[in-house]
């Protein structure tokens, strides 16, 4: 049976505020967070931040309000991340941040680094979040979302049309290589189904194709993408060759 699910049977706005009213986590909010934090809502980039969005190891994502009564998604990172030894692999020959240490400065360079890359995806007219501002541990970027409410990731709700989501997945992973980009870290988990197609969303290890690995990771994303869409009765494209 394919795994096609109705836009009917997507969360209601309701059920998907009350889930994420959560309390703000500690590892995410210290002193120089907060400084940010009111360094951005200085500049107007948001005024507010309203209830968190997403939870990981890693970061938090919340969204926040503007002046003008839209949204953006605030992504932090934890400061004390159990994930450096992670981390630094995709650091790894990667001359934008070859002085960077572990701890702080990491989280740091890896705030800096997601920026850079779904900068960089965002010109190259891949379906990314579109990066506002950073700042330390805090990344502003594009709220993807309808009136607020967050957009459900793949692995949530599917795909009611596996061929035309992989092409489109698979277009932007191309466009990225052929930009000097590989994603590495390509999987259901990291793709938001919005009204304009599905988006790829956590871009921070990302690496150059000058990264000893960038190929392997390449390989590895085609073959996680084909990996899941194969599930669906009607999605008809070839495995492709990751040999």
């Amino acid at each position: 049976m394919a795994l096609r699910q109705s836009k009917k049977k997507r969360p209601r706005r309701e059920d998907k505020m009350d889930k994420n009213l959560w309390p703000l986590e500690e590892g995410v909010f210290d002193r120089t967070s907060l400084i940010s934090l009111t360094k951005f809502m200085k500049k107007g980039v948001f005024k507010s931040i309203d209830y968190c969005i997403a939870e990981g190891k890693e970061a938090n994502v919340y969204r926040g309000t503007t002046a003008e009564g839209g949204f953006v998604a605030i992504k932090m990172y934890r400061l004390r991340s159990p994930s450096f030894v992670h981390m630094q692999q995709y650091m790894e020959g990667d001359r934008r941040f070859a002085n960077t240490r572990n701890g702080v400065d990491l989280i740091h360079a890896w705030t800096q680094k997601e920026y850079k890359n779904l900068s960089i995806m965002h010109d190259l007219g891949c379906r990314v979040p579109d990066p506002i501002a950073f700042k330390a541990n805090i990344l502003a970027m594009e709220f993807l979302g309808v009136e607020g409410v967050p957009y459900s990731q793949l692995s949530d709700i599917g795909s009611e049309d596996p061929n035309g989501d992989y092409d489109l997945l698979l277009s932007d992973l191309n466009k990225m290589r052929e930009g000097g980009l590989v994603h590495a870290d390509v999987s259901e988990y990291n793709i938001l189904m919005t009204d304009k197609g599905p988006y790829l969303i956590d871009c921070g290890q990302a690496v150059l194709t000058t990264h000893p690995r960038a190929e392997e990771f390449y390989k590895r994303d085609l073959a996680n993408l084909w990996k899941y869409f194969k599930k669906y009765k009607e999605f008809d494209r070839p495995e492709p060759n990751t040999d």
